[in-house]
C-alpha cells in the first residue's frame, strides 16, 4: 500500500470508530475492534482478490462522504440520542487499463468484502457464548456491525457490492443477501 492509501485509511477508520462508538470514550476500543474487522478487512479483502486478478487498486477516502457521516452522527446524536451510522467514507478503487471489465471477476471482487464480514460474524456468534465482560460486549459489537455491514453492502443498488454480485450472477447474490439477512436477525 502506498501511504496516500494508508492515510486515507486510517481516516476512514477513525472517522468510522468515532460514528460506530456513539461519540462515548469508553466505546472506543471496542469500536476499534468492530471497525478494524468490518471496514478495513472488507477494504483489503477487494483489494487483494483485484490485485490477485491483476488489477491495479488505490484505497481512497471520500472526503464529502466523512463530512456526511460526521454531520448525520452528530446530528442524530443531538436529536435522537443515537449515533446514526452513513458508512460510505471510502472505498478500493480499481484500474484496468489494459483489461476490458469481467462481470464474473468484478462480482468475486464485490463479493469478497461482504464474505470477510459473514467471516468475521459466524466466528463472533460462535464464540460469544463462550465469553463475559468487556471480551463478551467486544465481539457483540464486532459481530453485529459486521453482519450489518455484509448486509448493508449486498443491497442491489450501484455502486455497491451487491449490485456487482446480482449483475455476476442471482443466483450468488440470493444466497449471500438471504444469508446475511439470516445472520442478522439472531
Amino acid at each position: 500500500m502506498k501511504r496516500r492509501e494508508v492515510e486515507d485509511l486510517i481516516i476512514s477508520f477513525l472517522v468510522l470508530v468515532l460514528l460506530f462508538s456513539d461519540f462515548r470514550i469508553g466505546l472506543l476500543p471496542y469500536a476499534s475492534l468492530a471497525v478494524l474487522t468490518a471496514f478495513v478487512f472488507h477494504e483489503l479483502a477487494h483489494k487483494l482478490v483485484a490485485e490477485r486478478y491483476g488489477y491495479a487498486t488505490f484505497y481512497r477516502r471520500w472526503d464529502a462522504g466523512i463530512v456526511l457521516a460526521l454531520l448525520v452522527g452528530l446530528v442524530s446524536r443531538v436529536l435522537s440520542g443515537t449515533t446514526w451510522v452513513f458508512a460510505a467514507v471510502g472505498a478500493v478503487q480499481i484500474y484496468a487499463p489494459y483489461m476490458p471489465s469481467h462481470r464474473p471477476t468484478f462480482g468475486k471482487i464485490a463479493l469478497a468484502g461482504p464474505a470477510v464480514n459473514v467471516l468475521v460474524g459466524i466466528t463472533g456468534l460462535l464464540l460469544m457464548p463462550l465469553t463475559t465482560g468487556s471480551l463478551k460486549l467486544a465481539l457483540a459489537l464486532t459481530t453485529s456491525v459486521n453482519l450489518w455491514i455484509a448486509f448493508l453492502n449486498l443491497w442491489p443498488i450501484p455502486p455497491l457490492d451487491g449490485w456487482k454480485v446480482l449483475r455476476w450472477n442471482a443466483g450468488v447474490w440470493a444466497i449471500s443477501t438471504g444469508l446475511t439477512y439470516a445472520l442478522n436477525a439472531l
